[in-house]
């Protein structure tokens, strides 16, 4: 899908970059290195740009209260989604600003709660910028939960991705069918040009 891009109606929202799945010795083993320095980058240009910073982490109490239908998740049992945790906060590699908007959520999808339309409602926002882990994961519930609701969702191609113990081999294929239906792709140096742009850069709203 293309949708119209407009820099001063979109937030940025990056999922589920906490230590549980970005750094290597967590128990789910993924090293998303790689990412840190690109998605700075990027929050960089976008708070130049007066655009919000919303980071969403998935987190889940250690007593099952919050487990719903993840009953067999022995990580849930044994504390490592809990808040209190350390492997749910946020990687230290990322830069944080008192500015930015840090949220957290008991399912997959970012818009579970609700928590992020209000604050798009609160700061005047209609659009996303999507980006983080993972492709198979948080990121796919959450472009179809936007698209449910009618927030154009532009996901940043090359900023999210599938985690070690998922099948990389896939992620163009998701991402692709992602794009067909329910949100659009664009890549970070395409995005960041577009964000510095002094100009507002509207993309031709068609249906592939």
């Amino acid at each position: 899908m293309k949708f119209s891009f407009d820099k001063n109606k979109v937030a940025l929202v990056i999922a589920d970059m906490q230590k549980l799945f970005t750094v290597p010795s967590s128990p789910y083993g993924n090293d998303a290195s790689e990412m840190i320095e690109p998605i700075n980058q990027l929050m960089r240009a976008a708070r130049e740009a007066g655009i919000p910073v919303i980071h969403s982490s998935y987190t889940l109490k250690q007593d099952g209260s919050q487990t719903g239908l993840r009953t067999d998740w022995p990580q849930v049992g044994e504390g490592y989604f809990d808040p209190s945790s350390e492997w749910t906060e946020w990687d230290d590699r990322l830069e944080q600003k008192e500015s930015d908007h840090i949220l957290t959520r008991t399912r997959p999808g970012v818009f579970f709660d609700g928590q992020i339309p209000k604050l798009m409602e609160e700061l005047g926002k209609e659009q996303i910028i999507l980006l983080g882990l993972s492709t198979n994961y948080s990121i796919s519930f959450s472009v179809h939960e936007g698209f449910s609701r009618d927030i154009p969702i532009f996901l940043v191609d090359d900023l999210s991705t599938m985690t070690a113990f998922e099948d990389r081999s896939q992620k163009s294929f998701l991402h692709q069918t992602l794009d067909m239906w329910a949100c659009q792709l664009i890549g970070t140096e395409e995005l960041s040009n577009q964000i510095l742009n002094k100009e507002t850069v509207v993309l031709e709203e068609s249906l592939v």
